[in-house]
């Protein structure tokens, strides 16, 4: 944290269970202890808490579609005046996505049930939902899926 001096930001970061910031934070209670195990999750409960005390504009850089289909999720529960942005990709492929805007392409309950269903067809240990493929499955959540 030590290099990070620029007065116009923030930095939050955690280090194993602690949450440090800079400056100081009156209030990490909602981040602390973090005990979640994966990068992903941590990410957006920092940009969740970010959404709640005040900033309107949030940036995650990430290069895993995990980190995107969950910033769409958190996105349509900011405020609507609020922007999630992903830096995402590497080289030729870094493009950057405004999660708020695909969020609210797809309506409230579709960007709500991103998690539940990428945990069933999107996650490396899950092959299929309901004997359906993973590419029916994304079908469906677009309305396009083929019956069987």
């Amino acid at each position: 944290m030590e290099w990070f001096d620029q007065e116009d930001k923030q930095l939050v970061i955690t280090d194993g269970e602690a949450v440090l910031s800079k400056p100081l934070l009156p209030d990490l209670t909602s981040l602390a202890p973090c005990n979640h195990e994966e990068a992903d999750s941590r990410m957006l409960l920092h940009a969740s808490h970010a959404g709640q005390h005040g900033h309107h504009a949030i940036l995650i850089r990430t290069v895993d579609t995990d980190v995107v289909v969950l910033a769409v999720s958190l996105a349509q529960e900011l405020q609507p005046e609020d922007e999630l942005w992903l830096a995402f990709g590497t080289g030729q492929s870094f493009r950057y996505l405004a999660a708020h805007e695909i969020a609210a392409g797809l309506g409230r309950e579709k960007a709500r049930a991103l998690p539940m269903f990428h945990a069933l067809t999107g996650c490396d240990t899950v092959s299929s939902f309901a004997r359906r493929g993973k590419k029916d499955c994304v079908g469906s959540l677009d309305g396009t899926a083929r019956t069987h």
